[in-house]
């Protein structure tokens, strides 16, 4: 669509200079010399290239009338069909302001960080396959009908003495508005745009589709309806933010939690919304049929990352730890009684075990997108929401860290109150045990919920190492072999766990095919 004037060749964006360049006779040009060629700025639509894919169906938007030969949304390699189309209008768009050289160093530098990250993530090679991809984003204006009184409660202490006033506060709201924006794209993951935000609007500029050179976008196949109740609350929170920061650090703003009733406070409502296009370097790593992200705001240079775990890296370091944990623990045994040997692979175990079941609520809620209501867009979203309510996925960490409170409580208790050793490992094993059985049950509702029935055995596996070391500190066997031989069999249940840990994280920073893009598809030279 945009061609060079000296020799006719494609021309891309050049991100140093916001210009257009020829890779061909390294012309350059300025972006308003391809200004609104076809249409008119007051057009609500403008003429695009959609490519569909003939395996998954998915879209991707270009400007560029050469065929598309990789899907960027599953990976197949086949000829895509494309088509001529006439797309919503981006009012906005935010151009690419990072180049894919400082992208590949941001993503570097957090790979270097990453001690078990698989060894194609520090690959100068791999990095190259980062692509610049247009992401569309709803600014959506939420205005107020109304000038609330907000009931806001201070506590805080002064000399001797704990003081609680309250107070009323008028904030003037009634005919403001506060933009709140949310994406567009059904496959970009909310959680990934939450994390990569903000955007700064200071570099927002009319839209003109020669920006999108050499780059793909896209397709906004997300309506605003769905994000109407979530960016009201969103700018709600905006305002009980700004109200609590006039008061002392603390200060509590008493609104409801339910929406129907914040609503009727502050008078909220959706004014209006309109697309904004803004920019995104997106990495990815394939393995089976599943993948991992990288991804860099191509206007800050924000990175969120997903890093699966190499399996080998971490056998090898951990066998290095046993190595030198095996000769302290030689050196020292003369110290040690059996029975503190037998309660601390016990509290290891229980460490695990609540690691594990925080594990298995983070995989229910990617798996169901708990928090990506874009990708439920498609589907009865009501019924969605009342799926995800009854899993209880939007509690995660609730019970888990009310569990580990409580296990650290009645350990540090125990260890400090207790004198003899033998009595101190049955209380102690016996509040693990007792914890054991909570976290199993409350696991089961999040196993039943994941495919693949080693979840189950794995947690099994757990509980029975917690109370096989209950039963053994309780008996109080003359022989010390059976107090070890009960440290090894939760060593040994810890150690199968946590490898099990490691695939299911390894689970967790992948993601399923087709529902996400794969993002190979577009130029990856551009941007350099």
């Amino acid at each position: 669509m945009f061609k060079c004037k000296s020799c006719g060749g494609d021309l891309v964006l050049n991100i140093a200079g916001q210009e257009l360049k020829c890779p061909f006779c390294d012309s350059v040009f300025p972006v308003s010399d391809f200004e609104d060629a076809n249409e008119i700025k007051e057009q609500e639509v403008f003429e695009t290239t959609i490519y569909t894919c003939t395996q998954c169906g998915a879209e991707i938007m270009t400007t560029d009338n050469t065929a598309v030969t990789f899907c960027s949304y599953c990976g197949t390699e086949a000829n895509l069909q494309g088509r001529l189309s006439q797309e919503k209008r981006p009012k906005f768009i935010i151009p690419f302001k990072q180049t894919k050289e400082q992208c590949k160093k941001i993503y570097s530098e957090h790979a270097k960080k990453e001690p078990y990250a698989p060894k194609e993530f520090s690959d100068p090679e791999f990095l190259e396959n980062f692509r610049g991809i247009y992401i569309p984003y709803w600014e959506m204006s939420v205005g107020f009908d109304n000038n609330p009184e907000l009931k806001v409660k201070e506590t805080y202490t002064s000399g001797d003495y704990d003081y609680t006033d309250e107070y009323t506060a008028n904030p003037q709201l009634k005919g403001t508005q506060i933009p709140i924006p949310q994406d567009a794209s059904a496959s970009f993951d909310d959680e990934i745009s939450a994390q990569i935000a903000p955007f700064n609007k200071e570099d927002m500029v009319d839209f003109n589709p020669a920006y999108l050179a050499g780059f793909f976008a896209d397709t906004a196949d997300v309506d605003a309806d769905v994000y109407t109740e979530k960016a009201m609350a969103m700018a709600q929170d905006h305002v009980i933010k700004d109200v609590a920061s006039q008061f002392r650090p603390g200060a509590n703003v008493m609104v409801p939690s339910d929406m129907a009733s914040r609503n009727e406070i502050f008078g909220s409502k959706i004014e209006g919304s309109h697309l904004n296009l803004f920019p995104v370097w997106f990495l990815t790593w394939r393995q089976g049929d599943r993948l991992a992200y990288g991804v860099v705001n191509g206007e800050t240079g924000k990175l969120a990352a997903d890093v699966p775990v190499d399996v080998k890296k971490f056998l090898k370091v951990s066998a290095i730890i046993a190595v030198i944990l095996f000769a302290v623990s030689t050196i020292t045994s003369v110290l040690v009684l059996p029975a503190t040997v037998l309660m601390i692979s016990a509290i290891a175990a229980a460490i695990v075990h609540i690691l594990y079941k925080q594990e298995l609520v983070s995989i229910v809620e990617r798996e169901t997108h708990a928090n990506d209501l874009g990708a439920l867009s498609g589907e009865d979203l009501d019924k969605a929401k009342d799926d995800i309510k009854k899993t209880g996925v939007k509690k995660k960490g609730k019970v888990g860290t009310i569990v580990a409170v409580f296990a650290v409580a009645v350990i540090v208790f125990l260890m400090f109150s207790i004198e003899n050793a033998a009595s101190r490992a049955s209380f102690t094993c016996f509040a693990i045990s007792v914890m054991g059985v909570i976290l199993f049950v409350t696991s089961l509702k999040y196993i039943g919920r994941i495919q693949g029935g080693s979840m189950k055995l794995m947690s099994l596996l757990m509980l029975a190492a917690e109370i096989a070391a209950f039963f053994i500190a309780v008996s109080k066997p003359v022989s010390d072999w059976i107090y070890y031989g009960g440290s090894i069999v939760s060593l040994v249940a810890v150690t199968v766990v946590s490898l099990a840990m490691i695939n299911q994280y390894n689970r967790l920073t992948t993601r399923p095919l087709p529902e996400f893009h794969n993002r190979e598809g577009g130029n990856k030279d551009v941007g350099a």
